[in-house]
């Protein structure tokens, strides 16, 4: 694998109507990319979009509470619905459900090798030797994760149904929001260090 543009690397995250999961990823992602600092903060892009997306809708205003209570400051959001040229253009696609995935796929085929659910992303990336890992730069680490996680695919049982998704916190109580957070900020820990670190 390589990605779509030797200096970048796209990561998309998808959820139902990209108003609370996938921005909440996309913000914690950006969160920890900013705390790399340069020169991660300048090639790696994270967006959102949903299967079926309130286009132009603002992010759910509970969603907006929970990341500023996290210290987080989303701004300029706008809700849109994932399309296959928005796809193409993803190295890593990772999506809240296992349904969200199929949704992605089915709309760009050739996206399998690149798309995950969050929490089956984690667990692959969890399995793969760290100095397998390789790279100079976050991007070169990003593409080598890939397409290690994509090996371990092949080699690791899939989860219970269910067990790979992260549940829908919208209208919930705050709780609910809560988890959802606290989870796919877990599930993001491993990758994201793997890609972020220097090596040594």
């Amino acid at each position: 694998m390589t990605a779509t543009n030797p200096d970048r690397f796209h990561l998309l995250f998808v959820c139902t109507a990209n108003i609370c999961r996938s921005p909440i990823a996309a913000e914690l992602t950006r969160r920890r990319i900013r705390a790399a600092g340069p020169p991660a903060d300048r090639c790696l892009l994270v967006s959102s979009a949903g299967t079926h997306g309130h286009d132009g809708a603002a992010m759910d205003p509970r969603a907006e509470a929970l990341l500023r209570s996290l210290g987080v400051r989303p701004a300029g959001f706008s809700a849109r619905t994932v399309t296959a040229a928005l796809v193409a253009t993803a190295d890593l696609v990772l999506t809240a459900e296992r349904r969200h995935l199929e949704a992605v796929v089915a709309l760009c085929p050739e996206a399998h090798a690149r798309a995950f659910t969050i929490l089956e992303f984690a667990r692959l990336a969890g399995r793969v030797d760290p100095g397998r890992v390789i790279g100079a730069c976050a991007v070169s680490r990003a593409v080598s994760l890939v397409r290690e996680a994509v090996l371990m695919r092949g080699m690791t049982p899939p989860g219970a149904p269910g067990a790979d998704d992260i549940a829908d916190p919208h209208r919930r109580t705050d709780e609910d929001y809560h988890v959802c957070a606290t989870t796919i900020d877990g599930a993001l820990h491993l990758p994201l260090r793997s890609i972020l670190s220097a090596p040594a």
